[in-house]
């Protein structure tokens, strides 16, 4: 029961974050009955209600789901994922700093240093075929200092200085020499 209800949780989550979509989520909705065994029907009936037709129907979905939810473990995860991933070159490190870019921007300066850098050596290279070569050589020249950020990041989370505690939301227990 732990399993599903984490599952489901998770299919919230990715809605909400954008990213599935929001015909895609109403898909999953409408077919997985275990979400009133497991929430209630009253919960379940809050989501079918929706008009899913409405082109603003996201913003009323994710008010609903905030009124439900709480992603603090989903959202330490997908933070602690991002790092892990600069750490073993995993994915599009562009795309990544992108996204800790704005995760910083919406509420978790603990991002900050990754951040920076990101705005500082790699994003104001105009985009375009030349400069595209420019960016990565911008990145390259900058790996290490990311991967040892990501890393001091990582550590923080694994020591419990650094804990998520809601989306935007987090707890710092680190000295200012550790900031």
């Amino acid at each position: 029961m732990i399993n599903i209800r984490l599952d489901i949780q998770k299919q919230f989550y990715k809605v909400y974050k954008g990213h599935i979509s929001v015909l895609e989520f109403e898909k999953w909705l409408y077919t997985t009955q275990e979400i009133e065994i497991v929430f209630g029907q009253n919960f379940y009936y809050s989501f079918l209600d929706l008009n899913y037709r409405n082109k603003y129907v996201i913003n009323e979905l994710r008010k609903l789901i905030k009124l439900h939810f709480i992603f603090d473990e989903l959202e330490h995860d997908r933070i602690l994922t991002l790092l892990n991933n600069l750490v073993t070159e995993k994915g599009d490190a562009i795309e990544i700093l992108e996204e800790i870019y704005y995760d910083y921007c919406n509420g978790y300066t603990f991002l900050e240093y990754l951040s920076v850098t990101y705005i500082t050596q790699i994003d104001n290279i105009p985009m375009n075929d030349i400069d595209f070569y420019k960016k990565r050589e911008s990145l390259e020249n900058n790996k290490s200092y990311i991967k040892n950020e990501a890393n001091r990041l990582i550590s923080y989370f694994q020591d419990g200085k650094l804990k998520i505690t809601d989306e935007y939301k987090f707890n710092d227990n680190r000295n200012e020499e550790e900031k």
